[in-house]
């Protein structure tokens, strides 16, 4: 929809914005305001796509090349953020794609998620793994939203990944926030691997989930996230619940043997894809 629609009624215009009616003019004695407001309909939507240009811009520039980097992208509001991105061998053949969502930590926690357990645990699957940085936000925020989907469709556009074989893994605030893409954006993921969360669901997700949680975990308490897990399963959810019987919430990189084997899980399912 344009930013301003000028409806003729007999010898008057009526202006809208956005589809709301602003007010109605004569055009013999506003030609001036008119000509005002179409130029400044025009630069909003100028401003618009450079803004999306610039954002995209920002994302084709990463080369794709076998080993991990740290990338600082620029979005649609010139602000900057960090993701660390390791790359496969790379082939002709399209590739998958999982995104990891790190642990509640400072600003660097994405580095250390991504090194002590997601590339140990992952690595063999040989699928792109990018491991952004929240900004100290809840995953479910709208900066991390708009993080994650911008991160799947350009990779789609600019990383030969195939749409079918995209899942989400995360860790503590991390688990809980590939809970919330597993529930509220289905259609972008293949599959998720929540750890360490805590999630309260009540309804269907409709991908399936391999879920993992230590028996000794003092931040989220078994039994506390067992019965989420039973509500979503008795909703008819897709699910595998593996409790390690020895770990605690903060020792998250000791996690990667559970972790390969949820890796092992993905990789026959990407196979029926």
């Amino acid at each position: 929809m344009k930013p301003f629609n000028l409806n003729r009624k007999y010898r008057l215009f009526t202006i809208k914005w956005y589809g709301h009616q602003l007010a109605t003019v004569d055009p013999m004695r506003n030609i001036y305001f008119i000509a005002f407001l179409l130029l400044l309909g025009s630069n909003l939507q100028v401003s618009g796509q450079q803004d999306v240009s610039r954002s995209e811009k920002s994302f084709s520039r990463i080369k794709v090349k076998e080993g991990t980097r740290d990338v600082s992208l620029t979005n649609a509001y010139n602000k900057r953020w960090k993701m660390r991105v390791n790359f496969p061998k790379t082939t002709e053949e399209k590739t998958g794609l999982i995104i990891a969502l790190h642990w509640a930590g400072g600003d660097n926690a994405y580095r250390e998620f991504n090194d002590c357990l997601i590339l140990p645990g992952l690595k063999a699957l040989n699928t792109i793994i990018v491991s952004p940085q929240d900004e100290n936000q809840l995953w479910s925020t709208g900066n991390n939203i708009d993080k994650v989907i911008f991160i799947v469709e350009n990779s789609q556009k600019y990383w030969n990944v195939d749409p079918e074989k995209i899942a989400v893994v995360g860790y503590s605030n991390g688990g809980n926030g590939s809970w919330y893409y597993a529930q509220h954006y289905p259609e972008l993921f293949s599959a998720a691997i929540p750890m360490a969360s805590a999630y309260p669901v009540n309804q269907k997700i409709e991908i399936p989930l391999y879920v993992i949680h230590g028996a000794n975990d003092e931040l989220f308490r078994l039994d506390r996230t067992k019965k989420y897990i039973d509500r979503t399963k008795h909703q008819g959810t897709e699910l595998i619940w593996v409790v390690n019987d020895k770990l605690s919430h903060f020792e998250g990189c000791a996690y990667i043997a559970n972790l390969k084997n949820a890796g092992e899980w993905l990789n026959e399912l990407w196979k029926k894809k």
